[in-house]
């Protein structure tokens, strides 16, 4: 038989009311000791809400979705990872979309999400500058909607949505200016795509870094990717009868395809050419030449972007946010000095 509320209101000695505030995470002013004994029994009973009942009482879900372009990018797993953990302590739920770079795909999402009465929308997009129109139909689509949603990053920002972001003209600046004490001054740079304004954020961190030095910016030695391994193998293809000595790719993806690219050229990492990476992925501390990169405390965004959607969701008259994350060159063994 499946146990209920009142079931453990019983065994606890408390109302159904009381025990229905502890174990949906309601605000309330249920002392630690009595929400610990709910807990408990309620485990100990084998309790699991239904959720359709819940939505049939308040209208409400306790879902919140996530839509971002690949799953397989750590990136994006990582950022997953912490929106999701935090769902799991606050006893909501997370629908997770993956549109593969498609923005009718991602289209097609939104209006599932809404079609689930979703309390919330976690969003990351990568459009080109093909598809920008697509992109701002659908941030209109989900503004109609009329839930939370937070987007990273600042791209086609607009209130009421809330951001997480970093600041990303530092990272790019931090970048380069380590790869300038190094003595490099040909320096290659393989970018995410144009229309991100994260991306553009980047290279111009990086030309600030070359101002810095009184150095003369190169567009010949800029190669524009999208944050993909092949583009960073495609880069190396496009700079390959260029004079360079480090390259700078501007997510960690982009520099295993580096790696990869130069080798075919029988280029080594780091005596022939240093590279730098951004993100710092989980793989670039054990490759066989670890990658000096610059860290985003992406799973610590995740987790921050479901506490703005569950708070904006429980107190509608809350006012839009962004948060900021600092950033860190992580120094590892793809970088040498030269002469």
């Amino acid at each position: 038989m499946k146990v209920t509320i009142t079931d453990i209101a019983q065994a606890a000695g408390l109302s159904p009311a009381t025990v229905s505030l502890v174990l949906n995470n309601r605000p309330s002013r249920i002392s630690e000791s009595t929400k610990n004994k709910v807990k408990a029994l309620a485990q100990e009973m084998g309790y699991h809400p239904s959720f359709a009942a819940v939505n049939l009482r308040t209208s409400r879900s306790y879902t919140l979705g996530l839509v971002i372009p690949d799953i397989r990018n750590d990136y994006y797993a990582t950022y997953a990872k912490g929106l999701e953990d935090v769902c799991q302590e606050m006893n909501w739920s997370m629908i997770l979309c993956t549109t593969n770079q498609h923005p009718l795909r991602e289209k097609q999402y939104i209006e599932a999400l809404y079609a689930k009465n979703i309390d919330g929308v976690a969003i990351v997009t990568t459009p080109s500058s093909a598809d920008d129109s697509i992109y701002d139909s659908n941030r209109e689509l989900l503004l109609s909607m009329k839930v939370p949603i937070v987007q990273t990053d600042l791209t086609n920002y607009r209130e009421p949505i809330n951001a997480v972001v970093c600041d990303h003209e530092k990272g790019g600046y931090i970048a380069t200016l380590h790869l300038l004490s190094l003595g490099h001054r040909k320096i290659a740079f393989i970018t995410g795509p144009s229309g991100l304004e994260a991306a553009q954020s980047r290279l111009e961190g990086c030309k600030r870094a070359f101002h810095k030095y009184n150095l003369k910016w190169d567009d010949d030695l800029v190669y524009e990717g999208d944050y993909t391994y092949e583009s960073g193998l495609n880069g190396i293809d496009y700079l390959c009868d260029r004079e360079f000595t480090a390259v700078f790719a501007l997510n960690d993806l982009m520099a295993y395809g580096v790696y990869n690219g130069l080798s075919k050229y029988n280029l080594s990492v780091p005596e022939d050419v240093s590279v730098v990476g951004y993100d710092d992925h989980f793989l670039s501390a054990i490759l066989t030449v670890p990658l000096t990169t610059v860290r985003q405390p992406v799973y610590e965004m995740g987790k921050e972007a479901a506490r703005i959607l569950i708070h904006a969701a429980e107190h509608p008259d809350a006012k839009p946010v962004i948060t900021t994350f600092d950033l860190k060159l992580i120094l590892r063994k793809s970088t040498r000095k030269i002469d």
